[in-house]
């Protein structure tokens, strides 16, 4: 930080303190306290604590940030959902295929079933997956095959069951 003093400097420009204080008193108040911290800021424990300062600040932002964007992603969701209420099947499909389902294409069609809807997140961490690759392409199948929907959230890529009604 360099070695000058700014209310000095001030004072040079506009004559006195309490010119200063006139014009602007919040100014003024913030001249005192960067004056106290430039006497301090050579002090390792004072800097230390300033950091930590900051640290918690953007900790709390950081949490308010994640709040508003799950926020939004829910009002984006509801909002897609309501739009494909009437989305025909892929490929020109009339009905549900009667294929049979393996054992954890059942598994997933249960648990999008169960919660409204499901990631390949979501599905990765069910079924024990090293990757969302092999979750996706399961996903993307069920789909192809018309028994989910497909929507899309951001970044995020929901699947929901075709025969459960839309909120």
């Amino acid at each position: 930080m360099p070695n000058h003093d700014s209310s000095k400097q001030l004072e040079e420009l506009f004559g006195d303190a309490e010119l200063i204080k006139k014009i602007s008193p919040k100014f003024s108040e913030l001249n005192l306290d960067l004056q106290e911290i430039s006497r301090h800021c050579k002090d390792p424990m004072f800097l230390a604590a300033l950091l930590f300062k900051l640290a918690e600040e953007r900790e709390k932002t950081n949490k308010m940030l994640e709040g508003i964007h799950d926020k939004f992603d829910q009002i984006m969701f509801k909002m897609k959902t309501a739009e494909m209420a009437q989305t025909p099947l892929p490929q020109g499909k009339t009905e549900m295929p009667s294929s049979v389902l393996s054992e954890q294409d059942q598994m997933i069609m249960h648990m999008v079933q169960t919660n409204g809807k499901t990631t390949a997140e979501d599905i990765k961490a069910e079924l024990g997956y090293k990757g969302r690759n092999a979750a996706s392409q399961r996903l993307n199948r069920l789909f192809k095959e018309g028994h989910l929907r497909k929507l899309q959230s951001g970044r995020k890529v929901l699947y929901l069951a075709r025969n459960t009604p839309i909120p």
